[in-house]
């Protein structure tokens, strides 16, 4: 399958037992990958080119964790559109109410409970990737 992402898929995770198969199995699905080890290196990432079509981010990590990930995201010019995917096993269990602040205050599109489940992870970008081909970044999924 070839991607219909212009640019690389930053994936944010600090656990190389999580990280390494992820980048595998996005490998194997046609996207190009780069990745963080931590919220410090995520940000630098951002900033490299090509920038980053999509974040998967882990929230809990050393160094910088996702939140202040997000919070440079949201405060950056330029960066707000990347769309997010929250992968971690503390904001899957978040409250709807909650969930739909965080979203809707950082522009997250989907939360996903750690370890994600690869095919619905794939459909999650997949659907983004055609978002991003037509345009229409606003609505988180």
């Amino acid at each position: 399958m070839a991607s219909l992402l212009s640019g690389p898929i930053l994936v944010v995770e600090d656990d190389p037992d999580i990280r390494e198969p992820l980048l595998s199995y996005l490998a194997l699905n046609g996207y190009e990958t780069v990745h963080a080890t931590n919220g410090r290196e995520a940000v630098e990432q951002l900033q490299r080119t090509p920038r980053p079509s999509l974040i998967l981010l882990d929230m809990a990590m050393p160094v910088m964790g996702g939140h202040r990930v997000l919070t440079f995201r949201k405060e950056a010019y330029g960066y707000q559109a990347i769309p997010v995917i929250i992968i971690s096993a503390g904001m899957a269990a978040m409250n709807p109410r909650d969930r739909a602040l965080y979203a809707s205050n950082y522009n997250v599109a989907a939360f996903l409970r750690k370890p994600a489940e690869p095919e619905q992870l794939l459909e999650l970008i997949e659907l983004h990737a055609q978002r991003l081909e037509g345009g229409s970044l606003g609505a988180p999924a």
